[in-house]
């Protein structure tokens, strides 16, 4: 987990609104990957994380299961 960041509230007068905040000031963009590119037609993947295997499953009510 990475350390507390501290946020400042630009000041008014400068440009910005007193709330306004870059998101990119607060945290990375993350890697978005959508579930239909996982699966395919598929129900269940594996995915190897240390040298163990999780599956990961699409149950009928199109919710995600990860087990070991």
């Amino acid at each position: 987990m990475s350390p507390s960041r501290a946020v400042s509230i630009a000041e008014p007068g400068n440009g910005e609104s007193s709330l306004a905040l870059s998101a990119s000031r607060l945290a990375p963009v993350l890697q978005s990957v959508r579930s239909e590119d996982l699966f395919g037609k598929d129900r269940e993947i594996i995915i190897e994380h240390c040298g163990m295997q999780y599956h990961l499953r699409l149950t009928k009510a199109n919710k995600l299961i990860l087990t070991k």
